[in-house]
């Protein structure tokens, strides 16, 4: 039986490119030894004379191209309307916000991690954040009920009061914030499935029960060194903060368990009123560090999207965060878009090599 092609939306606007930052910090010498230190760890070998910013416009480019060479039945590409600095306010320290706007059309480093602003980095960082919003608007006026942002800077190691892991602003907060806060859902439920911990989300909502947070990521030390399954949320969030750690060379079963064991009986007990993903792909095979691929995140999708049908009317959003291989990039979006509209996968690949998910429990 085929399944009915439904709408998704799929927002995306070329002035995210602008975002452009590269090269060495010469006036932070120290910065520049930690983190090529850092890659050196990371990616044994690499030329260092040679290194790129990992978080580079062609990220975006190889998923727009693939989605327009290999267009998909529903798809409705939209334009994100930039953020207002009173929406990023909900999430972010005023004088923060203040101070990335102040940097439109500079070059800077901000941490040593290399997250780091071109000219056009500020510009961008208000469209990405600004695309869940604009997701989840849509959404409440019934226009779809899916949808996927291909947005940078990613967003997730944002916090409330300063910039890292590549990131400004933490895009998917502000999406769950406006959803809360001007649209009246009472409940958001967040994954993130990107290898790395979303470290800025967990501290922005670390206090809030009405925002229920699992992070399935590498476990520490792999960067950024947090999401101890033991750091469960502060006071009246005690319960929400769901940290699943997991070994270097999770594959596709590995994330499939954390739905089934962790994902979706919290997700039933929680009962959300909207379900967002911080979907990175960092964990396809061709990143290194991961053994997943485009298979694994289109099953995830399904999965997900089944749960939002149940729990919450079909609403879910989807937010780009990592991924660097831009075969990878363009592989696992068209894979996930493509469920976003109704078809169904009855499988994916399954490696013998993949670790146990021994953090499900």
């Amino acid at each position: 039986m085929k399944a009915m092609t439904a709408t998704v939306l799929v927002y995306y606007d070329m002035r995210m490119l602008g975002h452009n930052p590269h090269g060495w910090d010469p006036s932070h010498p120290a910065w520049t030894e930690a983190v090529k230190a850092m890659i050196n760890l990371q990616y044994p070998g690499s030329n260092l004379e040679t290194y790129t910013h990992p978080e580079r416009p062609e990220r975006l480019t190889a998923i727009v191209d693939r989605l327009m060479l290999e267009p998909i039945e529903g798809v409705r590409w939209m334009l994100p309307t930039a953020v207002t600095t009173d929406q990023l306010a909900r999430v972010h320290d005023k004088d923060y916000v203040a101070h990335i706007e102040s940097l439109k059309g500079d070059s800077c480093w901000l941490s040593k991690d290399t997250t780091a602003v071109s000219p056009g980095s500020v510009e961008a960082a208000c469209l990405a954040a600004g695309a869940g919003i604009s997701a989840v608007e849509a959404i409440s006026t019934g226009e779809a009920r899916r949808a996927f942002c291909v947005l940078r800077p990613p967003g997730h190691h944002a916090h409330s009061d300063h910039a890292s892991g590549f990131c400004l602003y933490n895009n998917l907060a502000v999406t769950a914030a406006h959803a809360r806060e001007s649209l009246g859902y009472q409940r958001v439920m967040i994954w993130d499935w990107d290898m790395h911990h979303g470290n800025g989300t967990q501290e922005i909502f670390y206090s809030d029960p009405s925002v229920l947070v699992i992070d399935s990521h590498c476990a520490a030390p792999f960067y950024p060194g947090s999401g101890l399954q033991s750091e469960k949320g502060a006071g009246a969030g005690i319960g929400y903060q769901l940290n699943v750690p997991l070994p270097l060379g999770i594959g596709n079963a590995a994330l499939l368990k954390v739905f089934d064991e962790v994902v979706e009986p919290a997700a039933r007990e929680f009962q959300p009123d909207l379900l967002l993903v911080s979907s990175g792909f960092d964990c396809h095979y061709l990143d290194m560090t991961c053994t997943m691929d485009e298979t694994g995140f289109a099953m995830l999708t399904q999965r997900m999207s089944d749960l939002a049908d149940e729990l919450c009317d079909g609403r879910l959003v989807l937010l780009l965060e990592g991924g660097y291989n831009a075969q990878a990039l363009a592989d696992s979006a068209h894979a996930v878009v493509k469920v976003l509209a109704g078809s169904r996968v009855n499988a994916c690949k399954v490696i013998p090599e993949d670790p146990s998910c021994s953090g499900c429990g």
